[in-house]
């Protein structure tokens, strides 16, 4: 394969998974309580209020119906009346149960984060030795937020916003058959399949 036929095809790939890549909103009233944590939802902000033993871990967890993820997104804030560090822990179950958060974000919900802040990013630190493998096995089943104090604390913390960035299985460009008379070309920084004298969009559509 020629190099400029090697750069047709990886733009065409790259563009096919951005027009299958999309956002879902958690729906915050699905959260189900874990830890024993006592869950409240009020205008769009879900308050778990948890009381645990030093690092005990309670909150909220999500079940996701088996998502090839690549982002998550949300807002959240502590507690002002904890002195003490209590971690924030958001990390997502793989389909081998194994749980992966991110140690670079290292979330405190203690009174310094009693205020609403916002986070974007990928989970990729496996999280208590839950699994063997240097990364996720996809899909993800659940998405999980918790406390994790350092003492024993009775407090609360808060999400809302809660995001998922996912990918669709399959591309829209294998919809159209690409044997050995296809070919994908970018036309003004559009994706285009020709086939059999015919031409498609990147969707799949024929183009007349």
């Amino acid at each position: 394969m020629s190099m400029k036929k090697l750069f047709l095809f990886a733009a065409a790939m790259m563009a096919a998974l951005a027009i299958n890549a999309k956002e879902l909103t958690i729906d915050l009233s699905q959260g189900v309580s874990t830890g024993g944590a006592v869950l409240a939802l009020n205008n769009g902000e879900l308050t778990a209020s948890y009381d645990l033993e030093p690092w005990g871990a309670g909150g909220v967890s999500f079940a996701l119906d088996d998502l090839d993820v690549t982002n998550i997104a949300f807002d959240y804030k502590g507690d002002a009346s904890v002195e003490s560090w209590v971690s924030f822990l958001v990390y997502l179950v793989d389909s081998e149960e194994g749980m992966w958060f991110s140690s670079a974000a290292d979330l405190s919900i203690s009174s310094w984060n009693a205020e609403w802040a916002s986070q974007s990013y990928m989970p990729g630190d496996v999280l208590w030795g839950s699994s063997t493998k240097t990364a996720p096995v996809k899909p993800f089943s659940k998405l999980v937020f918790i406390a994790n104090p350092e003492n024993a604390t009775a407090a609360t913390f808060a999400i809302r916003n809660v995001k998922l960035t996912v990918v669709e299985s399959g591309t829209a460009i294998d919809n159209v058959a690409t044997d050995a008379k296809a070919v994908k070309v970018i036309r003004d920084g559009q994706v285009y399949i020709l086939r059999d004298g015919k031409t498609y969009n990147a969707l799949g559509t024929e183009m007349k």
